[in-house]
């Protein structure tokens, strides 16, 4: 099964979305509060075989006057929906163009919508959509439970059990004979407590500790069934995996997320819809790049099966999980304020995108992002940042939800392009040595994005030199000794100097005494020398000029490196 389209209406922090995912495999991101996590709430209430209780707090600002709405619409149906005994009658058509008709054409895929109403009785009703049919036809659990939904979120440790409804429960087996297992099972451990004897739970364990180790869970030695008495006296719960003797439920968080995710997922025969809320919660990053690897690989070999493949629909704030799903399964998701409306936006040219995370795929997280074209911009704009918080009530910029990055010189354009498209606010920070063509200014212009610049096609190098003073000088030199070598930097400025190696070592502020050259000459040769050599076009060489620009912007606040950094700040903290 695969969402082909998802409406939500007064849901909690949503108050409208639209969303058609369209792909199988899907990667949610978006700054704090932005609907994420509510994306899969809603899908999780219409498809759940579970019944969820509603209060207050589920509808809109909680006004339980405003209806809770939610429409699901399902493709890659299985032959069990698709019977006229199940929902045959209620099919409509998903067009290759993305929208529904309730009488299907040909080429149209079918589809079933599954819509769930909460009113202000606080009681919820599943029924299936179909404009051209009468009758309504309401959803028990057990037909919700055909549309093979996987939640994965928080700690939920239920599916480590043989409980009521839980995943083992089914692995047992899914005849009549399930009931009988599990009372012999249960007179077993009230006599001896040999849960390992009984065939039917060790094959539930044993399957289960196969799935789990498939999606990276770590096993210490072997899954087994085991008993665990609480208070209530014995029950199904009181019979859960084992690993080693140790109850599962007491391993690692990421152990039990992974175990738990995959127990559901083998429970579903044809093509589940997975949900993970947070899939890097309690995993190194390895285990999250195996996992996603391996939901991925499932969905691949689904589909050379000729089967159902499925659809992974996941959240993250891990650059790492980012950086493995790919910028073509990204979407970013936001909620305007204050009316609430709801985007998932996917990228027009995911190329730009691509770009960005693998240089700085983090800023993707932010709301603000300033794409710096440079290596040395982007370093010494990480650098500033330690400076600012003083200047703005001890509060670092990353709190106002802006984030610096790197827009690898000649992409710079098209990433800045690129995020504007996705919703974010963009600016661009480059020097001027070549200055943008005439398209490339116009295209930021026309989308609103603001780029600061040194201007008078000034580098870096030039707008540091020009506005130094001689001590800020010396120790743009001295610097440079420490991080390129006192020869290198010494034996290139004697070639464009007029001084002997004597005085180059000697203090810059004795220079213009002895050279023909006046100071603001000099400084121009020595910047020339910096730029051709690229001497500073390092990130972490960048960061650690911060200091000393710093010192220059605050010493010549009137300087061209001095306003664009101050208008680069105002902006990050705007």
């Amino acid at each position: 099964m695969q969402i082909r389209q998802l409406k939500v209406t007064n849901f909690r922090g949503i108050a409208s979305l639209d969303w058609s995912p369209s792909l199988s495999f899907c990667c949610l991101i978006g700054p704090g509060d932005s609907g994420k996590s509510t994306v899969l709430d809603a899908i999780e209430a219409t498809l759940s075989s579970r019944w969820l209780s509603f209060t207050e707090a589920d509808f809109i600002g909680g006004d339980t006057t405003k209806t809770i709405e939610i429409e699901v619409t399902v493709g890659e149906l299985s032959k069990a929906l698709k019977s006229d005994e199940r929902f045959g009658l209620y099919i409509r058509g998903w067009s290759a163009e993305g929208t529904i008709r309730d009488e299907a054409e040909d080429g149209d895929e079918p589809v079933l919508t599954i819509r769930l109403t909460v009113d202000a009785t606080l009681e919820p009703a599943w029924e299936i959509c179909c404009d051209r049919i009468e009758d309504v036809r309401t959803l028990s659990n057990r037909d919700r439970a055909l549309f093979g939904l996987v939640r994965l979120a928080g700690e939920d440790a239920r599916h480590l059990a043989w409980g009521q409804g839980s995943v083992l429960s089914r692995l047992t087996g899914n005849n009549e004979e399930a009931s009988a297992r599990l009372a012999q099972a249960y007179k077993a451990a009230r006599d001896s407590a040999g849960l390992h004897e009984i065939e039917a739970l060790m094959e539930a364990a044993t399957a289960a500790e196969g799935f789990a180790k498939g999606m990276g869970a770590y096993v210490e030695g072997a899954y087994a069934p085991g008993l665990e008495l609480g208070r209530g006296g014995l029950s199904a719960g009181s019979i859960a995996l084992h690993d080693e003797g140790v109850p599962l439920r007491m391993a690692g968080l990421g152990t039990r997320r992974l175990a738990t995710l995959a127990i559901q997922k083998s429970a579903v025969s044809e093509g589940a819809i997975v949900l993970v809320d947070e899939i890097e919660h309690g995993l190194e990053p390895h285990r999250i790049m195996g996992a996603i690897s391996q939901l991925r690989r499932d969905q691949t070999v689904a589909s050379e099966a000729n089967r159902p493949v499925g659809q992974i629909i996941l959240t993250t704030h891990s650059e790492v999980a980012l950086a493995e799903a790919g910028a073509k399964s990204l979407f970013v998701c936001r909620t305007s304020r204050p009316d609430r409306a709801t985007t998932v936006i996917k990228p027009a040219a995911p190329d730009p995108i691509h770009a960005l995370m693998r240089f700085n795929p983090r800023a993707l997280f932010a709301r603000r992002i300033l794409v710096s074209e440079g290596m040395t911009e982007v370093g010494m704009l990480n650098g500033l940042r330690e400076f600012w918080p003083p200047r703005h009530d001890d509060m670092p910029c990353e709190h106002k939800g802006a984030s610096v990055a790197d827009g690898n010189g000649g992409q710079t354009v098209s990433i800045a392009l690129g995020l504007a498209q996705l919703g974010y606010s963009v600016a661009v920070f480059r020097d001027s040595d070549v200055p943008l063509t005439v398209e490339a200014a116009a295209s930021l212009d026309e989308v609103g994005i603001p780029v600061f610049e040194y201007g008078g096609e000034l580098d870096s190098e030039h707008a540091l030199f020009s506005a130094a003073s001689d001590e800020q000088v010396q120790r743009l030199l001295e610097y440079a000794r420490e991080e390129r070598g006192v020869g290198k930097i010494n034996d290139n400025l004697l070639a464009a100097l007029d001084l002997d190696r004597v005085d180059i070592a000697g203090d810059f502020a004795l220079w213009d005494l002895i050279s023909a050259f006046d100071g603001r000459e000099l400084r121009e040769k020595i910047a020339g020398v910096f730029g051709a050599k690229k001497w500073f076009k390092d990130q972490r060489i960048g960061r650690g000029l911060a200091p000393i620009a710093w010192d220059i912007a605050m010493t010549s606040p009137e300087s061209p490196m001095a306003l664009a950094l101050a208008a680069a700040e105002a902006w990050l903290y705007a």
